[in-house]
């Protein structure tokens, strides 16, 4: 039996990467079903987030398509309440409330990589009933902005050391993404 009934992992995952899976790994192995959300999911198209929702949400669904499948994996999209850098208590509450509206169900915990930003985002009061799971982002080894900058100076190697054998077959087409972005 699994420590939570409910979880959620938050990212952008523009795309996702190993230190990710990390993450998920953490999410699948406490929780009895993992809610993913991709954030900033109403933006695309620039150097930040270049990869639509959808996009992002198909790497995922194909790298977990057992758990999806069998609905211990939940991915859905979340919208930046304002802005994708506003990390504000009322950004966690819309979090906290998005993420029970598409479990049907309180959520019980909340895995996230450790930065100094986060602490901003979940106000004590909001999160007293809810467990975290705070995962240093040093041991996560890699992160989407250097996944990027392997694509764009066509990197492979470098670039698969960090991306699940799943998606290889997507490097061409994200790739093509990247370098046609005007911004």
């Amino acid at each position: 039996m699994k420590c939570f009934k409910t979880g959620l992992v938050l990212g952008r995952f523009q795309h996702i990467h190993i230190g990710h899976e990390k993450l998920i790994t953490l999410g699948l192995n406490n929780c009895e079903k993992l809610l993913i959300l991709v954030g900033s999911s109403d933006k695309f198209d620039t150097k930040r987030n270049p990869f639509n929702a959808d996009l992002r949400i198909s790497l995922i669904e194909k790298i977990y398509q057992d758990e999806v499948k069998n609905g211990k994996i939940l991915v859905r999209k979340i919208n930046d309440l304002t802005n994708e850098n506003d990390l504000t208590p009322e950004w966690g509450r819309y979090v906290i409330k998005t993420a029970e509206q598409y479990l049907n169900e309180k959520l019980e915990c909340i895995i996230y990589g450790k930065d100094k930003n986060i602490f901003k985002c979940f106000d004590k009061e909001d999160v007293k009933n809810i467990s975290e799971i705070l995962v240093d982002r040093k041991s996560l080894e890699i992160s989407a902005t250097k996944m990027r900058e392997y694509m764009i100076n066509d990197d492979y190697d470098n670039w698969k050391k960090y991306a699940n054998t799943n998606i290889y077959e997507r490097y061409e087409e994200l790739r093509n993404i990247l370098i046609n972005i005007k911004e």
